[in-house]
């Protein structure tokens, strides 16, 4: 906790101690108040402080082997900071309204998806120009309406790998459904709600627009912080849609250096290659030249029949021949013409 810079003044002062009223609370949430104050529920803000800090790290460790988590905050106070959120880590988002099926039909919300991705391609090809008028303005008019539900979802290819929700009571069909989907769920979480089916919370004020920019500052922070170690390692987010965390190797700097070194290595290999196939030639030429020279030197049976023993001992020597010096002279020879054949 320390790490992150939180004192609990700090908290204080943005007003994240402020329950609900005494007769609206929920009875989960008994060992996070601190004390009651003129019948409104004060948070205990050393638990929500090491509370922030377990979150810290659980994003942080999520997006640095590139998971996805959505996050839900579609209340007016939080609307704007999670777009915010959404737009600075490129995580997916909803910040309008949660259509049902969201996690648990994802087929079926993929078409009206497809058709805004549709409709922005056309935009950007600028085939609106081409149309009337009044078909343009429809057609503005459909994209602007699916741009406020799917904006913030149009890249995700798949279910995402955790939950984020910024009040846990407002955004009650979202957490059904990734609890039904096994996906974990985190969220804020004020006196007056029900933590059980969260993975882990943070108990604070989640009426307030000043605490919820304030912790989704922090969690961003703790995104990008994974991210940007992924990215030291070599590694990158995993392609939406898949299932566990993937990674891939970024390093492609390293990658043209060693095609590049490899293709040098070759290009050497090959002139090696060369050179060791012109010194075949040139020894095989050395070998013929020798042999043609020793065959020119090379005397007849005859010839060697009238020398002595100890000159053919000599020569042998001269022509650094191999011969048994104590055989008689016509077994020396024999054995001088066998090696100069």
């Amino acid at each position: 906790m320390n790490k992150l810079d939180i004192s609990i003044e700090q908290l204080f002062e943005l007003g994240a101690h402020f329950g609900h009223r005494k007769r609206f609370w929920n009875p989960h949430m008994e060992d996070y108040i601190f004390c009651e104050k003129n019948n409104i529920h004060i948070i205990d803000l050393y638990k929500t402080q090491e509370k922030i800090a377990e979150l810290y790290e659980t994003f942080r460790n999520q997006s640095s082997v590139g998971n996805k988590i959505m996050i839900v905050g579609t209340k007016r106070v939080a609307s704007s900071h999670v777009s915010n959120f959404g737009e600075k880590t490129g995580m997916p988002y909803i910040s309008h309204r949660w259509l049902g099926g969201m996690l648990t039909n994802w087929k079926t919300i993929r078409v009206p998806i497809n058709k805004l991705l549709e409709y922005e391609e056309n935009k950007a090809a600028g085939e609106l120009d081409n149309m009337i008028k009044k078909e343009a303005v429809m057609l503005e008019k459909e994209m602007k309406k699916l741009a406020l539900n799917f904006d913030g979802v149009k890249d995700m290819k798949g279910l995402p790998d955790a939950l984020f929700v910024v009040d846990v009571e407002n955004e009650k069909i979202a957490v059904q459904e990734a609890v039904k989907m096994g996906i974990p769920v985190y969220g804020l979480v004020d006196t007056n709600s029900n933590p059980k089916d969260l993975t882990n919370f943070i108990p604070i004020n989640d009426d307030s627009s000043r605490t919820i920019k304030f912790v989704l500052d922090i969690l961003s922070q703790a995104i990008l912080e994974g991210q940007d170690s992924a990215r030291k390692q070599g590694l990158v987010q995993k392609l939406d849609g898949d299932k566990g965390p993937k990674v891939f190797s970024l390093n492609t700097t390293t990658k043209n250096v060693s095609v590049k070194e490899t293709k040098e290595e070759v290009k050497e290999t090959k002139e090696e290659v060369k050179e060791t196939k012109e010194e075949v030639k040139e020894t095989k030429e050395e070998v013929k030249e020798t042999k043609e020279e020793v065959k020119e030197m090379s005397p007849s049976k005859a010839e060697l029949t009238k020398l002595t023993k100890v000159q053919l001992v000599e020569f042998a020597e001269k022509n650094q021949l191999k011969i048994k010096k104590s055989a008689v002279k016509a077994l020396i020879v024999e054995e001088i013409l066998s090696q100069l054949k």
